[in-house]
C-alpha cells in the first residue's frame, strides 16, 4: 500500500517592475508499507496507491523591493571606511614593530 499526500500552499510572487504570479508550492510526502508487513499482521487491506490532496488555508506572498540610494551609500561608504581604518591600523602596527626591531638591533 502507498499512501502520498500533497499539501499545496497558494504563492504570490511579485517582483520589481514586473506582475504578480500567482503559483503554488507543493510538499509530497510518501508512505509505503510492504505487502509483508501485512500479511505478518493479517491485514485485509489490498495492495493499492492512496493519493491524498490539502489545501491550506495560509497563503505565502513573496515580494522582491529594493533599498533606496541612501542606504546603498551609506552602508558603501561604511565598508570603504572599514577598510581605510583596518590598513592604517595593520600598516602602523607593522612601521611600529620594524620600528622597534631596528632600536634592537643597533
Amino acid at each position: 500500500l502507498t499512501n502520498v499526500a500533497v499539501k499545496l500552499v497558494p504563492t504570490t510572487y511579485k517582483r520589481t517592475f514586473h506582475s504578480e504570479r500567482e503559483t503554488y508550492q507543493a510538499s509530497v510526502s510518501r508512505h509505503i508499507v510492504q505487502p509483508e508487513m501485512l500479511a505478518a499482521q493479517h491485514s485485509s487491506m489490498l495492495p493499492g496507491l492512496l493519493i491524498s490532496y490539502d489545501f491550506t488555508p495560509i497563503a505565502v506572498r513573496h515580494v522582491e523591493s529594493r533599498e533606496n540610494w541612501f542606504v546603498f551609500l551609506s552602508s558603501l561608504f561604511g565598508i570603504v571606511g572599514g577598510v581605510f581604518v583596518t590598513v592604517g591600523l595593520v600598516s602602523g602596527c607593522l612601521v611600529n614593530s620594524v620600528e622597534a626591531v631596528a632600536k634592537k638591533m643597533d
